[in-house]
């Protein structure tokens, strides 16, 4: 068997074309290869940016709280709890004076000797009846219970007295 110079030289030119489409496909992986591995880099190399990044916004914000305690100055930290004791404190304090705060006993006299009298007072002032009003009001005077008040029962019944002349002098 003899083989055709065609199908030799078809054979030959097809081998070449396998062996120069081989060494392309070795070259376009080595490339791959060479692109993947700059890839990786470049992405080693961006985290090792961010990182350094990172590292160094941290180094800038402790060295500005170093520089403000250094400057006399609080940081903010610092402020905020600061601030936040503060409320604290005026909150207790607040609770506290409500629960020990002074009574005025001074005004709960009055306003019971007030809910007690006043009507009793107006009608018999009003029906003319002055001296029933300012000897009631001398002998609440004299009471214990009173004593806060004395000043105040004194001046009503000053002014009872006075509307009593008024009222006679007509």
């Amino acid at each position: 068997m003899e083989t055709n110079p065609t199908y030799e030289a078809r054979i030959s030119a097809l081998e070449a074309a396998l062996r120069e489409a081989e060494n392309k496909a070795q070259k376009y992986a080595q490339e791959i290869e060479k692109l993947r591995q700059q890839y990786a880099d470049d992405l080693f190399a961006e985290r090792q940016l961010a990182k350094r990044l990172h590292e160094d916004r941290h180094q800038l914000q402790l060295d500005y709280e170093r520089l403000r305690v250094q400057k006399g100055g609080f940081g903010l930290k610092a402020m905020a709890l600061f601030g936040f004791g503060g409320f604290l404190s005026a909150l207790v304090l607040c609770i506290l004076y409500l629960l020990i705060r002074p009574k005025d006993d001074h005004t709960a006299s009055f306003t019971r000797f007030r809910d007690a009298n006043q009507f009793r007072y107006e009608l018999a002032i009003s029906e003319g009846r002055f001296e029933e009003v300012e000897k009631n009001l001398l002998q609440n005077q004299n009471l214990p219970e009173n004593k806060l008040i004395q000043p105040e029962i004194e001046f009503a019944r000053k002014m009872v007295g006075a509307a009593k002349r008024r009222c006679e002098g007509e």
